[in-house]
């Protein structure tokens, strides 16, 4: 009994000694000062809720005093690394001895923060990181442009090395100031020694480096803004690089500008496909802008550069073309099979058509890339049909569009809708090949189902090479007619005879679409009738009427009034047809 009751007054002190530590504690904040109260709340508000003070009796990390006495510190430290400045200007220590301890200098200080780190304390870290950089790197620039210590080879190699280190400390203790500190001094320094030096290639490789980390914290830290400004610069430096190495006498050869671009390229898609495929992520908006200027930048770029100076064009072409079909493979066989993302197999589609047109621009001569162009239009259009994927059906009017260009189509299609641009040259096989691919394709864009017709939206493939194959048609009939034309006119008459052709040509395939257009299976060709009949009008206006005389002005005024009634006639379609609802294919 006597020991129970010695136990609980015991335990009775120790509660009373806590109560009287507590009540000594709330008098002395009772007697702080008011200004002290107020800047401890405002540092409160700027410091890390994650951070702890710097110790039970110090003072807070965040203290508005505390603030004061670290920007005081820190230009002491800065005044250190002027003394050796001073020493260096005035011969009592050589260029480079005197860089070195600098470096050395500079290099403490991010030893130090590293510590103040590990003891969270987060203020007085990023305030020792942010010296690391205002003494590290002036004084490479120092090191390159006044005392002609380092070769731009060498500056970009030193410029990564200490943006590395100060990179690596603030993501190993989670310093956000101290990565943008390190991150805009390590642009700025690479836009100054890159005017200095007039050498781009070594820092645009840097540059290409150093946005991939900052692309690589923003997914493991989430310091997502870091990214931006480092991918614009890396951007812009290699557009212009691109633009340099083809110029003689500089100092960036086409070798390094090709290396550098596909660097780019290989990063930064390399990067995002890691994370989209292997972590199962949508993409977001900084992977698709960065996407769409880094394939525009780097193999846009890289093409040029092998193109005007024919360094490499075959290897660089060959591996475009491989890229773009592990894009195609990718979004089929992974994205869309196992994971299912929309955004994410529109994504990796593009990029496969993007590749695969430079790729075969690169590789191929111009009549062999007409007709790859359009089959593989027709491929795509077949794949779009077989798994009702819109972007397929885009991607095959993309392809026929494209080879409709090489192979002078469409020139000839302008033409026979009624335009005044003539083709140069009579049809070629390649261009009557590119034709014939285009009306398969018309037939492979349509649905494979009658009974669910896709939405409006998801017609425009089947229309942009409806209007390609029926113009390139009637400008092809146009030109063979024409030379079929009996001899021994004047140069007057001949112009009114083919002027009446090209209008009889029109009403003809006006009337063809309006008769096809009557049922949902073939709804573009009555799309089409009103726009052409307005066309045909102003062409008959402006061709016509100038060239024609009466006979043919006879026979053509005849033949669009008769577009005019029987062309709406045909466009009306059965009650039946009508009530067919329109519902929309997949993405």
């Amino acid at each position: 009994m006597d020991e129970r009751l010695t136990r609980l007054e015991a335990q009775l002190e120790e509660v009373a000694s806590r109560l009287s530590a507590v009540e000594r504690r709330l008098a002395a904040l009772e007697t702080r000062p008011a200004v002290d109260r107020f800047a401890g709340a405002i540092g409160t508000q700027l410091s890390d809720p994650s951070r702890p003070e710097a110790g039970p009796s110090g003072p807070r990390e965040s203290d508005l005093s505390t603030i004061v006495t670290r920007v005081g510190r820190t230009l002491v430290v800065l005044a250190g690394a002027y003394l050796l400045r001073a020493l260096t200007d005035s011969g009592l220590l050589a260029a480079g001895p005197g860089v070195f301890l600098g470096l050395l200098f500079a290099l403490v200080w991010l030893v130090v923060a590293d510590r103040a780190g590990a003891r969270r304390q987060t203020l007085r870290a990023s305030f020792h990181g942010a010296a690391y950089v205002l003494i590290a790197l002036p004084l490479l620039y120092e090191a390159t442009a006044r005392f002609r210590l380092l070769d731009p080879a060498a500056a970009a190699a030193s410029l990564a090395g200490c943006a590395a280190l100060g990179l690596g400390v603030a993501a190993r203790r989670h310093l956000r100031a101290l990565a943008w500190v390190v991150t805009l001094g390590a642009l700025g320094t690479a836009v100054a020694l890159m005017l200095f030096t007039a050498a781009l290639g070594p820092f645009a490789l840097f540059l290409v480096l150093l946005g991939v980390a900052t692309l690589w914290l923003g997914y493991v830290l989430d310091w997502t803004f870091l990214r931006w400004p480092v991918a614009l610069v890396a951007d812009l430096t290699i557009l212009i690089l691109s633009g340099r190495s083809v110029t003689a006498g500089v100092a960036d050869s086409p070798g390094m500008a090709i290396s550098v671009q596909l660097l780019l390229l290989v990063a930064y898609l390399g990067s995002f496909a890691s994370r989209t495929l292997s972590l199962r992520r949508d993409v977001i908006p900084f992977e698709i802008a960065q996407s769409v200027l880094a394939i525009a930048v780097g193999i846009g770029g890289a093409s040029y550069v092998a193109r005007t100076t024919h360094v490499g064009t075959l290897p660089l072409g060959l591996a475009t073309v491989a890229v773009a079909a592990g894009c195609y493979g990718v979004a089929v066989a992974f994205v869309e099979r196992r994971q299912g993302r929309r955004r994410n197999f529109f994504f990796y589609t593009s990029a496969g058509l993007v590749f695969a047109l430079v790729g075969g621009l690169l590789v191929l001569p111009k009549p062999a890339l007409a007709l790859t162009y359009a089959a593989l239009g027709l491929v795509t259009a077949w794949a779009g049909r077989r798994s009702r994927r819109v972007t397929f059906h885009a991607h095959g009017a993309v392809f026929l569009v494209a080879a409709g260009v090489v192979s002078d189509l469409v020139a000839h299609a302008l033409y026979g809708l009624g335009l005044p641009v003539a083709p140069v040259l009579t049809p070629s096989a390649t261009t009557l090949g590119v034709l014939g691919l285009c009306g398969v394709a018309i037939w492979a864009l349509g649905t494979a189902a009658p009974e669910s017709p896709p939405a409006a939206a998801a017609r425009l493939p089947r229309l942009v090479v409806l209007v390609l194959g029926l113009g390139g048609l009637l400008g092809v009939a146009v030109t063979w007619l024409a030379l079929a034309l009996p001899g021994g006119q004047t140069e007057a008459m001949h112009a009114a005879l083919v002027a009446t052709l090209r209008t009889a040509l029109l009403v003809s395939g006006i009337l063809a679409l309006a008769w096809a257009g009557r049922t949902l299976r073939f709804v573009e060709g009555a799309w089409l009738v009103y726009p052409l009949l307005v066309l045909t009008g102003v062409k008959f206006l402006l061709e016509d009427f100038r060239s024609g005389r009466p006979s043919t002005l006879f026979l053509g005024f005849a033949l669009y009034g008769l577009a005019l009634i029987v062309g709406p006639w045909l466009c009306r379609r059965p009650s039946g047809a009508e009530a067919t609802p329109l519902r929309g294919g997949q993405t």
